[in-house]
């Protein structure tokens, strides 16, 4: 039987997403390796989870999706939370713990992701886990006229870390919204799909943009291979995964 959840974490206290093993042993504290020894140890046998996202190490998540199998009888959902949620490390806990159809998968049925990135141009001490406290005073009128060059469908492999997979690196943006609050610019990100550190980078050269290191349309010149330079790239700890939709 397969069961589906959300899960929250503080990106500061892992390694990222993803498990890593080095010669068939777990060698970094990540998420997906935290949660799978608290289910294993709740459900006294062995489980693999698998999630909707690969964050990176320092990123956040509010909405982040996974799902496991269990070959045995059905459980009680709610209590199970609770069990998990009582042994696993406390900067992660899970929600909405409920059984799913067999044929769904949290990383290949996603339609789409939702991240939000936040920027902060004071210095504060309250909230800065969540925000890159940059410094500068941004145009942020420029940044979201260039915002609209990464909406729609691109080849986004200038704008992740180089893969050489094979597998496409097309991705379509459909939302790339600035949200205003006082010193805060929250960035707010829709895509069927993200590369390795994408939001990053496109965030950076956003940054770059705002504070006058780079002209108008310098994404239009990325996508088309005629742009020179070295180029920023947001740190992690501003980046929130906020959900995942399955249309």
């Amino acid at each position: 039987m397969r069961y589906k959840f959300i899960c929250e974490y503080n990106g500061f206290a892992f390694s990222g997403w993803q498990e890593q093993l080095k010669n068939g042993i777990i060698c970094e504290k990540t998420v997906q390796s935290e949660l799978e020894r608290a289910f294993s140890i709740a459900l006294r046998q062995k489980i693999s989870i698998v999630g909707a996202g690969r964050t990176d190490a320092g990123v956040h998540a509010r909405g982040q999706v996974a799902h496991f199998d269990l070959e045995s009888e059905a459980y009680n959902c709610r209590a199970l939370e609770n069990s998990v949620n009582a042994i696993s490390d406390k900067n992660v806990c899970i929600r909405s713990l409920e059984p799913c159809p067999s044929d769904f998968h949290a990383r290949y049925s996603a339609k789409e992701r939702y991240y939000q990135y936040t920027l902060c141009t004071e210095q504060i001490v309250l909230g800065k886990e969540l925000a890159w406290v940059c410094g500068y005073k941004l145009n942020t009128e420029l940044m979201e006229k260039e915002a609209k060059f990464f909406l729609g469908q691109h080849d986004f492999n200038a704008f992740s870390i180089p893969r050489n997979d094979g597998k496409s690196t097309i991705c379509n943006i459909t939302e790339f919204r600035l949200e205003t609050t006082g010193a805060y610019k929250r960035w707010h990100i829709r895509g069927n799909r993200f590369l390795h550190k994408q939001v990053r980078s496109m965030i950076g050269l956003l940054f770059d943009v705002g504070r006058g290191r780079f002209e108008l349309g310098a994404a239009e010149k990325i996508f088309s291979g005629k742009f020179k330079g070295e180029r920023t790239w947001a740190p992690p700890q501003g980046l929130v995964l906020e959900g995942v939709g399955y249309g």
